[in-house]
């Protein structure tokens, strides 16, 4: 137990120790700010003016941060891993929103002998809550090279149904305790951020490195072993499919069943009429 940080501020010299990666967050690859706007903008403004591969900004509470579709993130100060990294992919962004999603699902099940699942596209759920949302932001720097943002985070400690009483929170979220829960309620015990940050970037690494190495010696326009092996663990996960769902594209309403997922990880709606729909982005309830 000793393990466990019971302090509001990371212990960055702990997730050094704890790191078994070869990229991401090694050296001086990790930037920790106590309060930052938002992990995605900074290390998007890092990425821009030609900063090195596999950096991760870490911080303790975000006044501005972003969710999918430009919603705000609201997170309890001290109490989440909130966390963007640096990458340069030069496989298509969609396969990373798979690699995050299993990286996380991989790490809650490791830290916390608890399983999750993944709603499509990308949000993690422990039940049907929420435990962790993903935000890849993609741009080019100086060179006119892509890089993406991955931006990761996860409800760890703290009880949000006994935080009801946080008249802040519900401000910004009254819905949130019914929708959310955190690691903490779900393993029922405290949960060390630098544990699971440390773990969270080795199972991010592993996926990435095999994805990059396997795309660039590939001669083949096909998706390679490693690419189908992804997307397969990824469909495995997701709790979306086989389910009649509604999803949201701002004011448009579509519905049906979740029938599969195709190559590209765009989710095959089967609308009431019995017509197949692509569908690209949306949320899914």
């Amino acid at each position: 137990m000793n393990e466990i940080t019971l302090s509001n501020t990371l212990d960055v010299a702990q997730i050094q120790r704890l790191l078994d990666t070869k990229l991401t967050g090694i050296g001086n690859r990790i930037i920790y700010k106590p309060v930052v706007d938002s992990t995605n903008s900074f290390a998007m403004q890092l990425a821009r003016t030609g900063s090195e591969e596999g950096v991760v900004v870490l911080t303790d509470s975000q006044t501005a941060g972003k969710g999918r579709q430009g919603r705000h993130w609201v997170d309890m100060a001290g109490k989440n891993v909130l966390s963007s990294t640096v990458l340069r992919p030069v496989f298509p962004p969609y396969q990373l929103v798979m690699i995050a999603s299993l990286a996380v699902v991989q790490t809650i099940a490791d830290i916390c002998g608890v399983e999750a699942t993944i709603k499509w596209p990308n949000d993690i759920l422990i039940g049907e809550r929420k435990v962790t949302g993903i935000l890849i932001e993609t741009s080019h720097d100086h060179t006119g090279q892509l890089v993406a943002i991955l931006g990761i985070g996860v409800n760890v400690n703290g009880r949000l149904r006994a935080s009801a009483t946080d008249k802040q929170t519900l401000q910004a979220k009254p819905e949130l305790t019914e929708t959310a829960i955190t690691l903490e309620e779900a393993c029922g015990h405290v949960v060390s951020r630098e544990a699971f940050i440390a773990s969270l970037l080795y199972q991010i690494e592993t996926r990435y490195l095999a994805l990059q190495q396997e795309v660039r010696e590939s001669t083949a326009q096909s998706h390679g072993p490693i690419s189908r092996l992804i997307r397969e663990q990824w469909r495995r996960h997701l709790s979306t499919l086989g389910r009649t769902v509604t999803v949201h594209q701002g004011a448009k309403l579509l519905s049906g069943v979740a029938e599969d997922v195709n190559e590209q990880g765009e989710l095959l709606l089967r609308d009431l009429s019995g017509t197949g729909i692509t569908i690209t982005w949306g949320d899914v309830n």
